[in-house]
């Protein structure tokens, strides 16, 4: 479950990147339409449930070892984040 909230971060984290990048091309390419250019950035036809439910299953089997949740999604974010920058 790890692997597949570790996949689905980093779909979330690629949207959020072309879409700061996209967000310069608002009139030439979206007429203006910030709505064009997010769901041309995020598939959330298959990325907002598969998330959800990723991280549901995450959250429900995490087997309590003692570190906070909010470092197991931190650094999951920032591997995806090195993976990305370096293109791997």
């Amino acid at each position: 479950t790890f692997h597949f909230m570790a996949l689905e971060i980093r779909a979330l984290l690629k949207g959020i990147c072309y879409l700061a990048e996209e967000i310069f091309h608002l009139q030439s390419r979206y007429h203006g339409s910030f709505w064009r250019a997010l769901t041309a950035c995020f598939s959330l036809r298959w990325h907002g449930p598969m998330l959800l439910v990723c991280g549901s299953a995450y959250v429900a089997l995490l087997d309590g070892d003692g570190q906070p949740l909010g470092l197991h999604l931190g650094l999951a974010s920032l591997c995806e984040l090195l993976i990305l920058a370096l293109g791997l």
